[in-house]
């Protein structure tokens, strides 16, 4: 937040400076500037163009810029891992789906495999009471020899 009220002052500074001053200005019309440090709490009085000193105006001004291709550089990384932090959620869901999609197929398989084997243990189950029965006496329930 601070960066950016700092960036807000220069900015506002920059373009108070580059400006071309009006010949006729308004007393009602505000500077960008005093309006940026008032709001912070800070007193400020800009002194008349004329009356700055030409050194000091070139060093602010070269800050000016260094501060606005500062601002630029990190607006264009900001965007930059803005993408490939959108890149990366994307690629997240989609392996996210794949293994959803992966659970599904393993348990169907599981479902499938433990169907098959409670209808052979049940058959081995009806044979093994068939066995016993018959064992026990009840020919009826003897397995049949093929001929």
């Amino acid at each position: 937040m601070m960066m950016k009220s700092l960036t807000a002052v220069a900015a506002a500074a920059m373009v108070a400076l580059s400006a071309p001053i009006a010949v006729a200005q308004d007393a009602t019309a505000s500077d960008p500037v005093a309006e940026a440090l008032r709001a912070r709490g800070e007193a400020y009085r800009r002194g008349a163009d004329e009356k700055q000193d030409p050194q000091e105006l070139r060093t602010t001004s070269a800050l000016n810029a260094e501060i606005m291709e500062q601002n630029d550089l990190a607006e264009l990384q900001d965007r930059a891992n803005q993408r490939a932090f959108a890149k990366a959620q994307a690629d997240y869901q989609e392996e996210l789906d794949l293994m959803e999609m992966e659970t599904r197929r393993i348990e169907a398989e599981t479902a499938a495999k433990q169907a098959a084997y409670q209808a052979e243990l049940a058959a081995y189950e009806r044979a093994q009471a068939d066995w016993r029965a018959c064992v026990a006496g009840d020919k009826t329930r003897c397995a049949q020899q093929p001929q």
